[in-house]
């Protein structure tokens, strides 16, 4: 039985009820008449059941078999997916068929992994089928939250209005995205600029300073011989082809163990405990955890599968796990609330908020304003930390080329203070 009591969108609420209320009405009227003809109907129906046992059970057997196949192909990026969504929602509020609509944007998409499905589409739903039953076949492209909001507004009888929400949704999950990639590009960047100077220094620089050392015999610093040594290293193709085997090997191992749940457990927790990783995966997991919660529990998904859903969302094991608490406490009575004040790495507001918004019904709006100031919130902190980042990694570069300069130039002062 589907709860509503944590719908506060009341369009959606009200034709969900409707749909119920006619069902009911249905039903009540189907055992009015069921008692009037009950033998005839009686008699009729095990006939049939005898005379389509097999095939019935056949077709059923085909039909889910069909169901459950899945296509993989390359997914989209988020942006694009947004792209086509907002457009499809835009077309089905002006009163354009679903088929039609389809048709338009299989022809005029630039994505191709996109062009494909809704062409797809297109052919599926004019032989009969469901728009979710097809998005269902592509689970590489749509996510468990997609389909999960287009079942409800094919339900619900509301496609375009959950369509504009889930458009919304995913350009909030492309903005936090392209956030984090931003704060990333320009260290990594700088980064893998070093490494690439530090090799072309350590080969064609130092072998120069190593022959002009090697005739004046006097004994080199050790962090001049160091770096030496890495050179020769380097530049020797034997000894590097007997090495090579054991890199290989060592990160493969490595790339092993790092897909490995256990690693990507222990990651988790590690990065919450550092101050600076801490404050941006909070606040990018409560702002991607509360948009995609509103938009499922506005479109009318109960609100267990809808905290299912926006669980596997989350990137992170710790908060991952606290909606899972959260799902179960939920079962046996407990308000949401109570159980984030229990957890460390929830923020008081935040437990405030959902408090708030369960105690006066209007838990998808308090649950939306949340994720606006998550979103803001991690700009913000993203801004700052790139414009600490930037003078740091601008330190850094200058001080691994400093360091080589430094450690080539030693022994020229220490000739020259023999010779005065």
């Amino acid at each position: 039985m589907m709860d509503y009591k944590y719908i506060s969108d009341p369009e959606v609420k009200k034709q969900l009820e409707k749909n119920k209320n006619k069902s009911r009405e249905d039903d009540s009227f189907s055992d009015e008449n069921s008692k009037n003809d009950k033998e005839e109907k009686a008699n009729i129906l095990i006939k049939k059941k005898k005379d389509t046992f097999r095939k019935s059970r056949f077709d059923s057997l085909k039909a889910k078999k069909i169901s459950t196949k899945k296509i993989k192909i390359k997914p989209p990026s988020t942006k694009s997916l947004s792209l086509v969504t907002k457009q499809l929602s835009a077309m089905l509020k002006t009163g354009l068929p679903l088929l039609e609509a389809l048709n338009i944007i299989s022809e005029s998409c630039e994505d191709k992994t996109l062009r494909r499905v809704f062409k797809d589409a297109s052919t599926s739903i004019s032989r009969g089928s469901t728009f979710y039953s097809v998005l269902e076949k592509y689970p590489t492209v749509f996510d468990e939250m997609y389909l999960a909001l287009v079942s409800a507004g094919e339900t619900a009888g509301l496609l375009p209005k959950v369509l504009e929400r889930e458009s919304l949704l995913l350009e909030s999950l492309s903005k936090i995205k392209g956030q984090i990639k931003s704060a990333l590009a320009y260290p990594l960047a700088i980064f893998f600029l070093t490494i690439i100077v530090l090799f072309g220094m350590l080969i064609f620089v130092i072998p120069v300073f190593q022959e002009m050392y090697a005739n004046s015999g006097s004994q080199l610093p050790a962090i001049t011989q160091i770096l030496i040594n890495i050179s020769e290293f380097l530049r020797n193709t034997e000894q590097l082809t007997r090495f090579l085997p054991i890199l290989i090997a060592i990160l493969f191992i490595g790339f092993r163990y790092l897909r490995t749940k256990s690693f990507k457990k222990n990651l988790d927790i590690i990065l919450l405990k550092l101050p600076l990783f801490k404050e941006i995966i909070t606040k990018s997991s409560l702002a991607n955890f509360s948009r995609t919660l509103s938009a499922l529990n506005n479109a009318g998904i109960p609100i267990l599968e809808a905290l299912n859903i926006s669980k596997r969302t989350l990137g992170n094991y710790v908060f991952k796990n606290i909606i899972e608490r959260m799902n179960n406490e939920i079962q046996s009575g407990q308000p949401i609330y109570k159980v984030l004040a229990s957890e460390s790495n929830i923020p008081i507001m935040f437990t405030s908020m959902f408090r708030i918004g369960e105690e006066t019904g209007e838990l998808s709006q308090m649950i939306d304003k949340l994720a606006d100031f998550y979103e803001e919130e991690l700009a913000s902190t993203i801004k700052s930390l790139t414009s600490i980042i930037e003078p740091l990694m601008i330190v850094f570069v200058a001080g691994i080329v400093a360091t080589i300069l430094i450690a080539m130039y030693l022994p020229m002062f220490g000739m020259m203070n023999t010779v005065g």
